[in-house]
């Protein structure tokens, strides 16, 4: 267990809400009744960067003990597997030594007290809103019996006065009132009206007023012509705050699920239990405010952070949603099915990263593309797509550590803002590559991840090229590392692991 004083513990370890490798490591030690301090650093980014710039390491975890920086999850393994890892707590323990530097223990404080410099993500979200009647009177209006067809007010009120879900009928002044709560909450709108006039509307005032709700009833998820809709169902009944804001909201609220039902090594999600959750519900709820952001606005790092996080949040409402894809086939289609309503256009997962994050690129899964004639390719917006003018270029590769698409081979899941982009991407490129790029040098071998055979354009024009460039920006073993060994020689091979589809869920694989 994790104890609440530095004089306790005799490990102190900074982690990050989300991280496979943190959990990892704090498996191990709750295996072994290693008591131990945890500092998270989510939301504290000024903390995290002062402890990389204190250790040199982008990467979390990062481990403390007797005040010296040991490393990460691999290091914490590698020293009990040489059995020096309770011999060095033991010499910790007899000389009194906290686990942190006195430089370090400042930064722990900070990072303790901070209250989260992300930008405000979650900051003024329906501020003074009362959520509590709002989902009063969403339960009170889904079980009407209108679906998507207009009614009148009274229509509306007679049901009211009648019955309610098997609950005692209201008196008409109160059915009139609850008319007129669901349209000051965007729950009902006027049919032909447009939002602002709307808004001055009073329900009932025009006996030929007609309406309709403008959630779904169903509580399902909205189709389109061409896919799914995951935040249809209800319209954001306030004020829509900032694209940045709103997006980094959503993902500090996954992070969070993330956390709750992240399994003890790390490995796998429990998206049954997630998406039975209450704090599921209030995230689905979330969803709604994209549907009012102006994305146009957005700043080059804006927009990267932006999508980015918006295609990871999707990614993870669709498969506690709807269940992972379980083939080829059906891998293709969920990603170019699922989608999100952003300012009032559909964003498929295919659509953020190929359109917006590769520069309206051609998907390497089309059919030209599989056979080597991208050249000939649609890219993903059409000219006179609308969405074609939030395309990013030129390309930042490092993207492709970003984005989670819920495998097992999949990057760990981050949150990024425009703040801490550049930080945020190289962590994610070194944490990447550190796990995912193996040099033999008896054998003259890397061992690279597919994304770097599917996206190797988006990184260097020859594999040469992209060996150097994993290397010089990427690789964070130092200037002597195994590969710039490798690279220094004339003959080397180039292997591409297999990439690992499996779901990274508790349950079978899939979830029904």
């Amino acid at each position: 267990m994790a104890p609440s004083s530095l004089e306790v513990a005799r490990l102190g370890l900074f982690t990050s809400q989300g991280c496979k490798h943190c959990r990892r490591a704090k498996a191990l030690l709750k295996e072994k009744s290693i008591s131990y301090k945890e500092v998270d650093l989510t939301k504290a980014q000024r903390v995290r960067k002062a402890v990389q710039e204190y250790t040199g390491r982008r990467t979390v975890p990062q481990i403390f003990i007797a005040q010296n920086c040991i490393g990460g999850a691999d290091e914490l393994y590698s020293l009990e597997e040489r059995g020096e890892l309770d011999r060095k707590l033991r010499e910790a323990e007899e000389r009194g030594q906290a686990p942190f530097p006195v430089q370090v223990e400042a930064l722990v404080s900070e990072a303790e007290g901070d209250g989260g410099d992300t930008g405000g993500a979650a900051a003024g979200e329906g501020e003074g809103f009362d959520w509590k009647r709002y989902d009063e009177i969403l339960s009170i209006a889904s079980g009407c019996p209108f679906g998507s067809s207009e009614f009148g007010a009274a229509d509306l009120v007679g049901h009211f006065t009648r019955v309610d879900g098997g609950r005692a009928a209201g008196t008409e002044a109160e059915a009139w009132a609850l008319g007129q709560e669901l349209l000051d909450n965007r729950l009902v709108e006027v049919v032909g009206v447009g939002d602002g006039a709307g808004s001055k509307h009073r329900f009932g005032d025009d006996p030929g007023a007609r309406y309709r709700f403008t959630f779904s009833a169903a509580r399902k998820v909205s189709s389109s012509a061409s896919g799914r809709v995951f935040n249809r169902d209800v319209v954001w009944p306030v004020r829509a705050r900032s694209a940045p804001v709103v997006a980094e909201s959503l993902r500090t609220k996954i992070l969070d699920l993330y956390e709750t039902f992240l399994s003890e090594d790390g490995k796998a999600v429990d998206y049954a239990g997630l998406a039975r959750s209450g704090k599921f519900a209030d995230y689905v709820r979330a969803t709604s405010e994209l549907r009012e952001v102006d994305v146009s606005v957005l700043s080059r790092p804006e927009k990267i952070a932006f999508f980015v996080n918006v295609y990871n949040a999707l990614v993870v409402h669709a498969t506690a949603t709807v269940g992972a894809p379980a083939s080829v086939l059906e891998r293709a289609k969920f990603f170019g099915n699922i989608k999100y309503e952003i300012g009032g256009l559909e964003y498929s997962c295919d659509d953020v990263e190929h359109g917006i994050l590769r520069g309206n690129a051609v998907p390497p899964s089309s059919v030209l593309a599989l056979v080597g004639l991208s050249c000939l390719a649609s890219r993903t917006f059409k000219k006179s797509d609308p969405r074609a003018a939030l395309a990013v270029s030129p390309v930042d590769p490092r993207i492709h550590f970003a984005l989670v698409c819920g495998a097992k081979s999949c990057p760990p899941i981050r949150l990024y803002s425009a703040e801490n982009l550049e930080e945020g991407l190289q962590g994610a490129a070194e944490a990447f590559c550190e796990s995912e790029v193996v040099v033999d040098l008896s054998r003259r071998r890397v061992t690279l991840s597919k994304i770097f055979k599917w996206y190797g354009k988006d990184f260097a024009k020859t594999e040469s090229d992209l060996l150097q460039r994993i290397e010089r920006e990427y690789f964070s073993g130092g200037a002597d590392n195994d590969l710039s060994t490798l690279l220094r020689g004339s003959k080397y091979s180039v292997k591409y692991a297999e990439y690992n589809w499996d779901v990274n869920d508790q349950g079978s694989g899939t979830h029904e």
